[in-house]
């Protein structure tokens, strides 16, 4: 059997080094994959009967909504934006309680 050694280990040591501009590019790739997939949902749900398949529903006594591109971005992505700032300002709280308690 062949034999791994590792040079370094694999838990605790030095945390690797991080750029600000990396991270900011991952949270909008992030960002733009929740917002494709949001937009991917929503052509999906207002396609001619998928929805009324889906939910087997067949009261034509309904009114139908439309919702536009915009408003399903703005409805959409304002949350999801508003989230991420809650949990971003958590995790820094986190950060600079677990930095400065040392």
């Amino acid at each position: 059997m062949a034999d791994f050694t590792l040079s370094k280990p694999i838990f605790g040591g030095k945390q690797p080094k991080t750029s600000t501009a990396g991270n900011i590019a991952y949270a909008l790739f992030v960002l733009f994959c929740f917002w494709a997939g949001t937009q991917f949902l929503n052509m999906l749900v207002h396609a001619p009967g998928v929805y009324e398949h889906l939910m087997q529903v067949q009261d034509s006594g309904r009114p139908r909504v439309e919702i536009g591109f915009g408003v399903s971005t703005l409805f959409g992505l304002i949350p999801f934006l508003a989230g991420c700032v809650i949990l971003g300002v958590v995790g820094l709280v986190l950060r600079w309680r677990r930095r400065h308690s040392v």
